[in-house]
């Protein structure tokens, strides 16, 4: 089995990078600028909604200024072929497109998936919240990773995750999740200044099937205290509880009674949003 885990695509075929990258973290110092997304696999070789995540790609590049269109079956096969190559078990996989040298080159990181322990669905995980936010909210650009590698390394030794806070004091996004707030039976999140997350997409949509209340306006800062509940979302950790932000505990018991429908719900209509690679 190859333990190779980066690797460029010129005239088609994948070609390893011989960094001696072991995770997608360590490959970013040799991955040039440019639009990136990250997903997780499914039974090796499913994605949830990769086609959102390609498109995802080229709207990037577009808000950048490039027009990129990706040869998307190729991409796809290149895809298949280095997850059959790979070691036995889930992965996570972040696709990136130059847009800074090799203007439209794509390059490839693989890693073992890491998701949360079991306990952590059962009982939440605690966060903090920082002032930062995206310069292009709504671009995916690898400029972005960096700046939330500094945030991290600084509070992450103690949280599971930074929510991100706008000057105004509005609750955006974690560093590499979409945010949540549950006030009087309504899930509230923010639609402005946040990435369009495609696990964001699915959950809201199952919500509205499920005739949830839904408002896409921000938590503030200052109705932390307030919330019934909360919980992020992001393609490795699906639905996952907050039990606490800045030492404030949630209302109610993690899961709350909206969460726990949506972390079912989510997990009942996953099959039939998967796309696979090896189709």
């Amino acid at each position: 089995m190859s333990e190779e885990n980066f690797w460029k695509i010129e005239n088609g075929n994948v070609i390893p990078l011989a960094h001696g990258t072991k995770t997608i973290k360590q490959t970013s110092e040799f991955t040039p600028l440019g639009a990136y997304t990250s997903f997780r696999t499914y039974d090796r070789f499913g994605v949830l909604r990769l086609t959102k995540h390609f498109n995802r790609l080229e709207e990037t590049s577009r808000l950048a200024g490039y027009e990129i269109s990706l040869d998307r079956d190729g991409l796809k096969n290149n895809l298949k072929k280095l997850l059959e190559n790979s070691s036995d078990g889930e992965k996570r996989l972040r696709v990136t497109i130059d847009l800074e040298k090799e203007i439209g080159t794509v390059y490839i990181a693989m890693e073992p998936l890491d998701v949360p322990s079991p306990e952590k669905y059962r009982n939440g995980i605690v966060c903090r919240t920082a002032e930062a936010h995206r310069e292009n909210p709504k671009a995916k650009l690898s400029n972005f990773l960096s700046r939330a590698e500094g945030i991290r390394s600084r509070e992450l030794q103690q949280f599971d995750e930074i929510l991100m806070v706008s000057p105004e004091g509005n609750l955006l996004e974690g560093l590499s999740s979409n945010f949540y707030g549950v006030l009087d039976g309504t899930v509230y999140t923010a639609e402005e200044g946040v990435l369009s997350g495609t696990t964001r997409d699915f959950i809201l949509n199952i919500a509205r099937e499920m005739n949830i209340p839904l408002r896409l306006e921000p938590v503030r800062l200052s109705q932390i205290a307030d919330l019934d509940e909360a919980f992020i979302s992001s393609t490795s950790r699906a639905v996952l509880p907050i039990r606490q932000i800045d030492g404030t505990v949630m209302k109610e018991a993690v899961p709350g009674t909206l969460t726990r429908l949506l972390m079912d719900k989510f997990a009942e209509k996953l099959s039939s949003e998967i796309e696979w690679i090896n189709a």
